[in-house]
């Protein structure tokens, strides 16, 4: 499909013509500004609902604590939803890595191990999808759902089900862990800012600059506004395919580290339902699921809204059933204010 806006400093897109141009990067903008109130509305309404923990430090501090996570997911789901893709599997691979990385190491052993062992095993995965998705033809839906259970699959495997201890690598301890330890990445402060929350920002960052500022980016959003067009133009379409889920996996392992982190254990059953946050936060932040329009800004803020509303559920004691129900109806909702032609 030839749905794509203008790029620009916060949105990357392929390249139409004119009129259209400037609707498309007006309607973008204004959905990051929107979301920027949106988020400040939230801030305000949690701190009068709840102004004794709201709006308090550690409230903030956990809040982007727990978000990190899925805003690392978030940043890699971008780059393939900007393909017209979509990656089903990343919840299950954030378990998967993260029990591999854990089988890997002794109680006591290495940190460095356990995170070159998790990045490794998340981006084998996700070049499976990649492999299938752009030299298999497997849709991606298709192909990503597949490795949604393959993935959890090995997961529930690799220690007869049972988590895996963590704690003391390098170090580590959830009161005062050592630099450079695991817990450290989970639970560590710089600055009294979480060291999980620098590696978010990180990626975000590096996330902007390769979508906005790289041939690479731009070859990703030509891809997903018209495949046929992008071909023709000298595009090496099928590589780039291959790359967007290949960082996708990438983004897992990175994620089930944070997350290993901060529980000080890798589970078997850690990441479940992640991919529909990251989704959620992609879409809500205004990257279109038809391809051809991505917006990293936008995604950072689709993760903060999604923090604030359900550290807001949360601490106004509504269910997890209550929550599950609201994400639902608010992807459903993003999903269906986007153009019609919008496509899984």
């Amino acid at each position: 499909m030839t749905t794509s806006p203008a790029s620009g400093p916060g949105t990357a897109a392929a390249p139409p013509s004119g009129g259209g141009r400037a609707r498309r990067l007006s309607g973008v903008r204004l959905q990051e500004y929107a979301l920027v109130l949106v988020v400040i509305a939230l801030f305000v309404a949690g701190s009068i609902l709840k102004p004794d923990s709201f709006p308090t430090w550690d409230n903030v501090r956990n809040m982007l604590t727990q978000a990190s996570v899925v805003g690392v997911l978030a940043i890699g789901m971008t780059f393939v939803i900007a393909t017209a893709g979509i990656d089903l599997s990343v919840g299950s691979m954030v378990a998967a890595a993260g029990m591999f990385g854990g089988v890997l190491v002794d109680p006591e052993g290495s940190t460095l191990l356990f995170v070159f062992g998790a990045l490794a095993f998340a981006t084998a995965l996700g070049s499976i999808n990649a492999i299938a998705v752009a030299y298999g033809r497997v849709v991606p839906f298709i192909a990503t759902l597949a490795m949604f259970s393959i993935a959890r699959g090995i997961a529930l495997l690799l220690n007869d089900k049972l988590p895996v201890g963590l704690l003391e690598l390098n170090g580590g301890s959830f009161g005062d862990p050592a630099p450079f330890s695991l817990m450290w990445f989970g639970t560590g402060r710089i600055l009294g800012i979480p060291v999980s929350v620098y590696v978010f920002l990180g990626v975000v960052v590096a996330g902007w600059l390769v979508l906005n500022r790289t041939r690479y980016g731009r070859y990703v959003v030509a891809v997903g506004g018209n495949r046929e067009a992008a071909r023709i133009a000298g595009v090496p379409v099928r590589r780039t395919i291959l790359s967007v889920y290949v960082l996708s996996g990438l983004l897992a392992g990175v994620a089930a580290v944070l997350l290993c982190a901060r529980l000080g254990s890798a589970s078997p059953v850690s990441g479940n339902l992640y991919e529909l946050d990251a989704i959620g936060a992609v879409v809500i932040g205004g990257t279109s699921l038809a391809g051809g329009r991505a917006t990293i800004v936008g995604t950072f803020l689709g993760v903060l809204t999604f923090a604030l509303i359900f550290s807001l559920m949360t601490q106004l004691d509504l269910s997890t059933e209550v929550q599950q129900v609201v994400k639902g109806a608010i992807v459903l909702g993003a999903v269906l204010i986007q153009r019609p032609e919008a496509r899984l």
